[in-house]
């Protein structure tokens, strides 16, 4: 999970509420302050504050003591890698890493976002539902107010020309990544400020789902003031690579940020510290989600009813942020992040790439390790390079997914931690989940994929020096060797992988890959590197053969387009394979268009159905998502999500806001 990389690229749609993440904090002997500062919620007003003074006489012998204040919280998380970058600009383009995201994505808002728990949509700046499109001559037009009151952590007030200027800059510089998907300019033209509190969003064609609710309409905000000024001097490069170049790797010290969590230090390969926003707009507003259906929001500035709210209140959440500060500690490996839980010395493990047999045996049912678990909404796949022989070739990528045993992955090496996946939607998002996709290989012996990958490369031109055979008295296979494709050699190809310490379910999985193609003759080398290591070579470089990542995604597939667009196959974006197949991108031009989602349905379906034959990913497995935590320190709103808790750190109230601790 859109990342985006995690051990996967995150895909982000929206931003999401923050969940009420509780906070204990441990309580200590403190002198009472005189002075309390009460603060007064007037609805539809902002809040008024009234100061009530306690002198040492004014209260009697007799009377109940007054609680002693709680001491201030830090909450502690862990993480088994690094950040590399704390420049939003590259973190939602070419350095969109899970971790870069889950710790920075939360600072910057969006106008609508995905509700808690359910994802329906609704407003978070936008002062109101979804306006109507309306047809402008030959254009389409939305007009958003949004509310007053929003401001950044600099005290300066968001206003739409903060929208507009985001906007701007990711057209006019042809941003990549997320970027390219939350203002896709195949359809977006402008986004101009109509005035301080009204944002224009005009369209060359009427947009669909994937362009404007689950597009521009859930893109980041970042403040114009204080980044004009260096995306001025970006543009004066010389071409746009390079001014690119200059908006990611600028220096962002001291950014004004809307969440509730402002950047503080970052020592490489020890800890990213972040502190409280005092300022934050959301602070100790609620969102109730009703069984009827609809999202009510409660902030100090008002109410936004969403939907039918009606019927009983199945989900209260109260934001925070409820932590003085969040401090996310960097591991290295899983291992000594699962050993920090246990000792106490963090409260949380971040955790998106799933733990091994092992490693979860190390916590589940300890005395004072809290779990929880969910579906994942991700994959980890391996990809091609398509721009290199013989990755180009669809009967050798359909060899290799002939080769790879899935259910021996899961079941038998991964001891039952991991499921089978085949289509890039994954079973838990039922509703664009297409389970009747081709499968390679499922059901068939090592002797039946054997004899399947000779006869499909033969036909396609493949011979060998050494033709490979299953050996029916050993019970194995006689090697193969000297692989030609119309009698040119197959060079050795190359498959990262990240390694074990940072993923060993992966770093496995890609040793056993590479024995069985090695077996029929397919000269191939598994490099177990670092994470972050193949995320430049894939996405910044494009230099690769075969890699093994990961995806966790968004609720609406717009991925679809994002992983496999011709126009995102650019350095940066997320293409990085060169996936380019005419009858694909025709489909899915009309997948971004559609506007009614029983359609969008079909087409997705289809889409996936022609994956799964031309095979530019092959999805491997899934991970569910278990959460360990530390009870006597946090206390979450809500466990039961699709992804976990854990992805909702990506939204503009993310957990750390609303968690509640002890």
């Amino acid at each position: 999970m859109g990342g985006r990389r995690s051990g996967m690229p995150v895909i982000l749609l929206a931003l999401v509420a923050v969940g009420a993440l509780a906070v204990a904090a441990c309580t200590r002997e403190v002198e009472v302050e005189k002075v309390v500062q009460q603060t007064v919620v007037v609805e539809r007003q902002v809040a008024q504050t009234v100061v009530v003074v306690h002198t040492a006489t004014a209260v009697p012998a007799t009377a109940t003591p007054l609680p002693k204040p709680k001491a201030p919280v830090n909450f502690v998380v862990g993480m088994p890698s690094d950040i590399t970058s704390t420049n939003i600009w590259n973190i939602y383009g070419p350095a969109s890493t899970t971790w870069n995201v889950k710790v920075f994505s939360h600072n910057y808002g969006s106008l609508y976002r995905e509700s808690d728990q359910r994802f329906d949509l609704v407003p978070l700046i936008a002062a109101g539902g979804f306006p109507e499109l309306k047809q402008e001559g030959d254009k389409w037009t939305a007009t958003v107010p949004i509310q007053k009151g929003i401001k950044w952590s600099d005290g300066t007030e968001l206003t739409a020309a903060d929208v507009a200027f985001t906007g701007t800059t990711a057209l006019e510089l042809k941003l990549p990544g997320n970027w390219a998907s939350q203002y896709p300019a195949a359809v977006l033209d402008k986004v101009e400020a109509v005035d301080a509190s009204t944002v224009k969003f005009t369209f060359s064609k009427k947009p669909g789902l994937a362009q404007w609710q689950y597009g521009a309409a859930g893109a980041a905000i970042v403040q114009k003031k204080f980044w004009e000024p260096v995306v001025a001097n970006a543009k004066k490069e010389a071409d746009l690579e390079k001014q690119r170049a200059a908006l990611f790797t600028a220096k962002n010290d001291g950014e004004p940020v809307l969440g509730p969590l402002i950047f503080k230090k970052w020592e490489k390969g020890a800890f990213v510290e972040t502190t409280k926003n005092p300022g934050y707009a959301w602070a100790g507003s609620t969102s109730k989600n009703y069984s009827g259906g609809g999202v009510e929001e409660t902030t100090s500035r008002g109410t936004i009813k969403t939907g039918a709210t009606t019927g009983d209140v199945t989900l209260n959440v109260k934001r925070g942020p409820n932590a003085e500060s969040v401090t996310f500690n960097i591991y290295g490996t899983q291992d000594a992040a699962v050993l920090a839980l246990r000792g106490g010395n963090i409260d949380y493990y971040l955790s998106p790439l799933g733990l091994s047999a092992g490693l979860r045996a190390q916590l589940a049912g300890k005395p004072g390790i809290g779990s929880f678990q969910n579906a994942s909404n991700g994959f980890r796949y391996i990809s091609f390079n398509m721009r290199r022989a013989p990755l180009d070739d669809v009967a050798f990528r359909q060899a290799v997914a002939l080769l790879i045993d899935k259910n021996f992955i899961t079941q038998d090496i991964l001891q039952r931690t991991a499921e089978s996946v085949e289509t890039i939607v994954p079973v838990g998002n039922e509703f664009w989940h297409n389970a009747k996709v081709k499968t390679w290989g499922v059901g068939l012996t090592r002797e039946q994929r054997i004899k399947e990958v000779v006869t499909l490369l033969k036909a396609n031109g493949y011979t060998w020096d050494k033709e490979p055979a299953w050996n029916k008295d050993d019970r194995k296979v006689d090697v193969g060797s000297g692989l030609k494709k119309n009698g040119v050699a197959v060079r050795n190809l190359e498959l990262l992988a990240p390694s074990a310490g940072y993923d060993p379910l992966r770093a496995t999985a890609a040793l056993f890959i590479e024995q069985w193609l090695k077996e029929v003759g397919i000269p191939i080398t598994a490099n177990l590197t670092g994470f972050n290591v193949i995320v430049d070579r894939v996405f910044t470089n494009q230099d690769f053969d075969i890699q093994m990542l990961g995806w966790g995604l968004g609720n609406y597939p717009e991925y679809l387009n994002s992983f496999f667009a011709a126009d995102r196959m650019g350095k940066g974006d997320n293409n990085a394979g060169g996936y380019n197949n005419p009858a694909y991108q025709k489909l899915l031009q009309e997948f971004l268009a559609e506007t009614d989602l029983a359609k969008a349905q079909v087409q997705a379906h289809k889409l996936q159905d022609m994956l799964a034959e031309d095979l530019p990913y092959i999805t491997l497995f899934s991970v569910p998502i278990i959460e360990f935590y530390r009870p006597d320190k946090v206390k979450f709103p809500y466990t039961n999500v699709l992804d976990g808790v854990q992805s909702k750190t990506h939204s503009i109230t993310g957990i750390f806001a609303t968690a509640e601790f002890n």
